[in-house]
């Protein structure tokens, strides 16, 4: 199957507003060039994460999604919480600007209270974080990537995208013997419950198109939330609401494989913000359908890395996968 078979064109897509499109020269809804590696289990996730932001030095950007992250989330066995790790990048210079889901009341079992922490550590160290609830009632912003970009530096840039978020539960490996740092669970999950899910390393191109997501949701003009007891409650802990200005985005990187990637994103029906909602993000062939009780609006993404499809059906709890690339 050829890609132009395989991949939604721009008019397929049914968005002109987005920027994922018409920001390539060619026309194309997707690029070509890619190396994309599939990352099993947190730990080695975590690992190649901590890896390239210690690469990182002033004037680098680091662009950061999350669903639930916990800032004493450990990325090695060795006590290396994310939030640290941002903020000492932060520290070094490096431009660090991330979106959290706001979350719905820690009483109903989410993460409002660990966003907010994790982005008063990133702050507080000279970051940029916000917590964003520009989504329907009831829904969730799901998405969790890591966009890292390098002037001057390109062969490392990269960007990691999958379903692992920075929070407790995900540092697990291939013997599943589950993270140290467990997130409540029901009792027949064990004392440490496995975590089997899968992150996304890509480089090439489509890191400008992942990068481009980021700067929509950045430069939403809506409000962070419309919550009166949100409003109130920011302007009482001061509480920065006010996305800064990113800085100008770096040429696309050079190619660096022989994958397409296609970034495709749900957005809410005609009439409302469209850059309010969940990115899915991956390339061909791999479809990807992701759902919860809060959020039920799927995605679905695409990664050519053989002649055969591969499927994944995702959920908060687990990454199974249907088919191989045998």
């Amino acid at each position: 199957m050829h890609v132009d078979e395989w991949f939604l064109t721009a008019d397929e897509r049914g968005n002109p507003e987005t920027r994922l499109d018409s920001r390539h020269a060619d026309g194309s809804a997707w690029s070509a060039g890619n190396d994309v590696t599939v990352l099993i289990h947190g730990g080695s996730y975590f690992a190649e994460l901590l890896r390239s932001v210690r690469l990182m030095r002033a004037g680098d950007l680091l662009l950061f999604t999350d669903w639930r992250g916990d800032p004493d989330q450990r990325l090695d066995e060795t006590g290396n919480g994310v939030a640290r790790v941002f903020a000492d990048a932060a520290a070094r210079g490096v431009v660090v600007k991330g979106l959290l889901w706001r979350s719905h009341l820690d009483q109903f079992a989410f993460s409002e209270q660990e966003n907010r922490h994790l982005g008063d550590e990133i702050e507080a160290a000279g970051g940029e974080c916000l917590r964003d609830m520009r989504v329907r009632p009831g829904g969730s912003h799901h998405q969790k990537f890591v966009v890292l970009r390098h002037p001057g530096r390109p062969d490392l840039d990269v960007v990691f995208v999958g379903g692992i978020d920075l929070c407790h539960s995900r540092l697990d490996g291939p013997e599943h013997r589950g993270d140290h740092q467990r997130q409540p669970m029901a009792k027949i999950y064990g004392p440490r419950p496995p975590w089997h899910d899968v992150q996304l390393r890509i480089q090439g191109p489509a890191v400008a198109d992942i990068e481009t997501v980021f700067r929509e949701r950045w430069e939403d003009p809506a409000r962070l939330t419309n919550n009166p007891i949100h409003v109130i409650g920011d302007l009482v802990r001061r509480e920065d609401t006010s996305p800064g200005e990113l800085p100008p985005q770096l040429p696309d990187p050079g190619p660096r494989g022989g994958h397409n990637v296609q970034v495709l994103r749900t957005y809410p029906r005609p009439g409302n913000s469209i850059r309010s909602h969940l990115v899915g993000s991956a390339a061909s062939p791999m479809r990807t359908r992701r759902s919860s009780a809060a959020h039920t609006v799927s995605s679905i993404s695409r990664i050519s890395t053989c002649g055969r499809p591969m499927s994944y059906v995702a959920s908060p709890m687990r990454c199974a996968p249907i088919g191989n690339c045998a």
